[in-house]
């Protein structure tokens, strides 16, 4: 895959949560539809004639139950929390019987600020792993440049960092390996993507592609199959010498 097949892929991994028969004058679906607005999921209620099962929800994907729980355990998840109020992806261990499904956080983003945010608790993470691989693209090598002393001092730890633009303004910052790509992707796309030093607990990716000046669609997650799958990709696409030369 691409990454562009990559954000479709997960564009079409959408679940669906049903809440069997709430009461009329329950919010219960209103509320989750809200708490898990960023999350790749629709909500709805479903009323049967019997009104039976009551108390119950189910995820769903292509027709596939993946977790069926109470529903006060979904009143308990959104009262104490489960999704991170600030980083990135969720917190699973009190609700893993079904935030464990809900891996991908999709979003579309005028907002700049907001990615970078996104961005940086990746590099923090790294940071605090002190070790593994970091891959990021920044589109343009100017980009790169306004972040020259923080991917120094990720270099400066026993990170390998790759980073990847377009040909342009020279990229030299001691420890990172810059890739000048010419590839219509790279130019697209705004990417971090961080195996973990091999600890799945660790990986996480953020992914877009630019679909209108500074307004980006995509989604980062902490599944460690897609991350190593995007890592894997990187690797062979654009790490791996090719016959007509080396990366840079």
């Amino acid at each position: 895959m691409t990454l562009s097949e990559f954000i479709e892929y997960v564009r079409g991994k959408e679940k669906t949560l049903v809440v069997f028969n709430p009461a009329p004058d329950s919010t219960l679906v209103a509320d989750l539809t809200e708490y898990f607005s960023t999350q790749n999921v629709t909500v709805r209620g479903k009323q049967t004639a019997s009104g039976e099962p009551g108390g119950v929800a189910v995820l769903r994907l292509d027709g596939e139950v993946l977790a069926s729980v109470p529903t006060a355990q979904l009143t308990d998840l959104l009262d104490g929390g489960g999704l991170r109020e600030t980083g990135v992806g969720i917190d699973d261990t009190d609700y893993h019987e079904i935030l464990q499904h809900l891996k991908e956080t999709t979003f579309t983003s005028s907002d700049k600020a907001e990615m970078v945010t996104i961005s940086h608790e990746i590099e923090d993470r790294a940071l605090r792993v002190n070790g593994g691989r970091l891959l990021a693209g920044f589109q343009q090598p100017e980009k790169l440049s306004d972040q020259g002393d923080r991917y120094s001092r990720l270099a400066g730890q026993s990170i390998d960092v790759h980073t990847f633009a377009v040909p342009g303004e020279p990229v030299d910052i001691d420890g990172v390996t810059h890739h000048a790509e010419t590839a219509e992707e790279i130019e697209r796309s705004w990417f971090v993507i961080f195996d973990g030093d091999g600890d799945d607990s660790y990986k996480t990716a953020l992914l877009a592609t630019e679909q209108a000046p500074n307004s980006f669609y995509g989604f980062w997650s902490d599944d460690p199959e897609l991350v190593d799958s995007i890592g894997n990709y990187l690797e062979k696409a654009y790490l791996t010498p090719r016959p007509d030369g080396p990366t840079r």
